[in-house]
């Protein structure tokens, strides 16, 4: 007994995934999505993002710059509880990344776990 139904499922994927909003990540450059979603949920939580919070959930928020991070502490005081942040990008009176003048790579806040400051 052969099914119509699948033949007729990847149609209608098809069709939706032909007008699918691109905008969405699928050609985004993926650390740049990443980094997107995390401000996103930094700065926007969804309902049941705030819920996680409420229980008791923490959020590690990794290579955002001070200037960002900054900015959610100074706007969501009453979420820092739940908030962790690793890897954070030193940034200029711009708020534009610094760079090691010697190597020319993004300079990071160290957590002391590192041994180097």
């Amino acid at each position: 007994m052969e099914s119509t139904f699948t033949p007729m499922l990847v149609s209608a994927v098809i069709s939706i995934l032909s007008v699918s909003d691109p905008g969405l990540g699928v050609l985004k450059d993926p650390d740049q999505a990443l980094h997107d979603w995390q401000v996103r949920r930094l700065m926007q939580p969804l309902p049941h993002e705030r819920e996680k919070e409420r229980n008791g959930g923490i959020y590690i928020y990794d290579g955002l710059t001070e200037l960002e991070v900054d900015t959610a502490l100074d706007s969501n005081f009453d979420r820092i509880q739940n908030m962790m942040f690793m890897g954070t990008l030193k940034t200029d009176a711009r708020g534009q990344p610094m760079l090691d003048a010697s190597t020319g790579q993004v300079v990071q806040e160290s957590g002391g776990c590192s041994g180097s400051e």
